[in-house]
This record gives structure tokens, sequence and C-alpha cells, in this order.
């Protein structure tokens, strides 16, 4: 795969991908200046995810018959209109729902699409590692919303983290648009039954449902991470604990650009199986640890949230490189938008099941449920390694 191509993918993967997580990186400001509950925070959180998940078949369908460029683009273009719209009009809960919604909307025509290209472009050999590249994108772009928010939300309110992050997107519109993407392999075939049926077979769904319990886990960290540290360094009496809690917090997501890369290379050499399984079995126990170390010094708090960062993302690109590896190029957009859409699905209830547990009990407790649920990933790998089911094309 040209490096080049890659690399500017990547980059406008990162502009866009900061309308991701903006919301909570603003989350402790609007939660007191619009009087929200936790479990009300969670709910346009998930509500993003439901914008998502609504329109990605439709952009997954569209990437096999048509360049796939252009939803990537498009899509773009709508997060950063309604992110604009967002920092405008927004003023509750229910403005925030209907906006963020949109956003989801937006962001469905970048990452699947995105993914196509990377797929079809890259040798099966460097598959991995290229998808560790994008994916990695994904995870910095997200995380730097925090970092923006660290460094503007005090001088510029919450306002101006939104339009710096929204125009973000906007600009990604713009270079994808004047950009020369080559044409990836386009379907001329229509959808059948039979072709569906490749996409629905044991060995898929298997991989998928293990997609669905990192997706769970992992947006309901994300969202959280950045309120979470916010309140422990209130409780440890940091002044400023809203600044340090998202810049913290950033680096905590953004950890996971390298983790991306490094478990992508990770899965060329070790098989994909055995790969997910080292990375998922280490950020379960940071789920259930986590959230009881509210008493701990900041040197072990910080210390195990680089671990969770880092492990809870790295096996992230080893699904989307599963379905590529044994899924037929001409349907190849619709495996990965299945695919897509059944691990978002789960990132609807998450996040609203983590508030909802925060509003009744603690973090601890909230964290715990979070890792309860990841435990199905553990539960598919077993089941795809007793029908010794073959998950990789390394050749």
């Amino acid at each position: 795969m040209n490096q080049r191509v890659l690399w500017m993918l990547s980059i406008a993967q990162f502009l866009s991908m900061q309308v991701w997580f903006n919301f909570s990186a603003i989350m402790p400001v609007v939660q007191g200046q619009w009087d929200l509950s936790s479990t009300q925070a969670g709910i346009i959180v998930a509500t993003f995810h439901l914008g998502y998940v609504l329109a990605v078949i439709f952009y997954s369908f569209a990437s096999d018959k048509y360049n796939p460029k252009y939803s990537f683009a498009y899509g773009s273009l709508v997060a950063g209109i309604s992110g604009l719209l967002f920092a405008a009009f927004a003023e509750g809960f229910w403005s925030a729902l209907f906006l963020r919604l949109l956003s989801g909307i937006g962001i469905a025509g970048v990452y699947v699409p995105g993914m196509k290209i990377v797929a079809q472009l890259a040798p099966p050999a460097s598959r991995g590692k290229a998808m560790g590249v994008f994916v990695g994108s994904l995870v910095v772009g997200s995380g730097f919303s925090l970092f923006v928010s660290g460094i503007l939300q005090n001088t510029w309110g919450w306002q101006g983290v939104i339009v710096v992050t929204s125009c973000a997107a906007i600009l990604s519109c713009g270079l994808i648009l004047m950009s020369n993407i080559p044409e990836v392999t386009l379907s001329s075939t229509p959808v059948t039954l039979a072709l569906l049926k490749k996409i629905v077979a044991k060995k898929n769904l298997l991989v998928n449902f293990s997609y669905a319990g990192h997706c769970w886990e992992l947006y309901a960290m994300w969202a959280w991470m950045g309120p979470f540290m916010v309140y422990y360094f209130q409780q440890k009496g940091i002044s400023d604990a809203l600044s340090w809690g998202n810049l913290s917090a950033s680096l905590i997501v953004m950890i996971g650009g390298i983790a991306t890369y490094f478990g992508g290379k990770l899965a060329d050499h070790w098989g994909n199986v055995r790969a997910i399984r080292l990375f998922i079995w280490l950020s379960i126990a940071c789920s259930f640890s986590i959230g009881w170390m509210i008493s701990f010094p900041v040197w072990i708090v910080g210390g195990i949230a680089l671990l969770y960062g880092f492990t809870i993302i790295a096996d992230s690109p080893i699904y989307n490189k599963s379905i590529a590896d044994i899924t037929d190029p001409e349907v190849l957009g619709i495996a990965l938008g299945v695919q897509s859409v059944l691990g978002f699905s789960f990132t609807i209830i998450s996040p609203a099941v983590f508030g909802l547990v925060l509003d009744y009990g603690h973090w601890g407790g909230a964290f715990t449920v979070i890792a309860i649920g990841t435990l199905v990933t553990p539960l598919c790998l077993r089941a795809l390694q007793s029908a010794a089911i073959p998950v990789e094309n390394n050749g």
C-alpha cells in the first residue's frame, strides 16, 4: 500500500474523530450548567453511537458500489457542521441529544469506508500493521479532543472546544476531496442471499461478537475516563482538576495510537486470536480494578490508567483484520459494516449503563459492570479455538 495514501487517510481521520469525544471532554462542565444526571449524560453519549449505527449500514453498502472516499468526505462534513450547530444552539438534554445524533450519523461515513480502502490497498502480509496505523489515527483523534479541552476550556469555554474540534472535521472533508486516492474494488454483483450467508457464517459471527464485547468496554471507558480523572483529581484536592483530568485522560486515550500499531503488527506475526487474547484479558483486569482506586496515590492510578488505555484498544484493528482476512473482497464493505453495526450497537448501551450505575453506586461498580460485559470476547475466542476455525490470511 502506498504509504502516502495511508498517512493521508490517517491524518484525515484524526481530524474527523475529534468530534467523537468532544462532548465527553466538556461533560463535567455542561452537567453542572444543564443540571444533567450521570444517566442523562450517558444517554447523550449513547445517542451519538445510535446515529452511527443507524447510518453505517447505508455507508457500508455505498462503499461497495461507489468510491468510498466520498462517503468519508461528506461524513466528515456532516460531523463538523453538526458540531458547530451544537456549539451555537445546544442548551440542555434534548437539544444535545438531537445534535449528537447528527454527529454520529456523520462519523459513520468516515471509519468503515476508510477501513475498506485500507483493507483493500494493503497487502495481506502487512494488513494488520496498516490497519493498526489507521485505527491509531482514530484513537489519537478521539483523545485529542480531551487535550483541546484541557488547554482551552478555561479560556474559551466549552463552546470554544466544540468549535475547534468541529472545524477539524470540516478540514478533513477538504483534505479527502483534494486527495488522489487509488480506486478500490467496487462490486457490480447484486447482494444476494448467498452473498449474505458468507457474511453471517459462524466464523464471522464469532469474530463479530468478540468485537462487540471489545466495543462495550472500549467506548464506555473512553466516554467516562475524562470525567473519572476529573473526579479523581478533585478528591485529591488538586487545583484546576478539570484541566488536569482532561489532559491526563487525553494521554490515556492517545497512548492507544501506539497500541493499535503494535497490536496490528503483533497479529501479523502471532495470529489474530492469540494477539486479541493477550490484550483483552489485560484490559478486563484494568476495568475490574481502576474504579476502586480513588484513594490510591496518583502514580499507581496513573500507571494502571496508562496500561488500561494501551490494552483496551491494542486489539481493535485485529478484529477488522480478521474480517478482511476471511471475507470476499466484493462484499468486504458490507462485512465491515455488519461488524461495525454489531459492535457499536453495544456502545449504545454501555455508556448509558455506566452512567446509570454511577448515579446509584460508585465508580468502581460502574467499571466492574463494564468488565463483566466484556467477558463475551474471551468466550467467543474460546469457541473459535475449540472449533479450529482459522481467522487469518497472512499471504
